[in-house]
């Protein structure tokens, strides 16, 4: 093994070292994946249907209980869950939006 190679080695095992020990801002992989898309179409008043099922698979519906579900558990701060509820309002089950 030649100082180039041994020095790529080096590299890709930091970078393997750093993702695997980087600190997640949500609990899981897809409450990160549902609370980023959420907040990146915020400012736009919210994701469009197409733009859901492109992204997820699933109706804006079905989206939008999923994320009220990982809200209570993810990191979010108040500021980034009021964003999100005036972009995706919240619907308990038979009752109106939550103010």
């Amino acid at each position: 093994m030649n100082s180039r190679e041994y020095r790529q080695l080096r590299q890709r095992r930091r970078a393997g070292w750093i993702e695997a020990n980087r600190k997640h801002i949500h609990p899981d992989g897809e409450a990160e994946r549902l609370i980023g898309f959420a907040s990146m179409w915020a400012p736009y008043g919210g994701a469009c249907e197409e733009e859901v099922l492109t992204q997820f698979g699933m109706t804006r519906r079905r989206f939008l209980d999923r994320l009220w579900q990982v809200i209570p558990e993810s990191t979010c701060s108040e500021a980034e869950i009021r964003s999100l509820l005036n972009a995706y309002p919240h619907r308990r089950r038979g009752s109106s939006p939550i103010p």
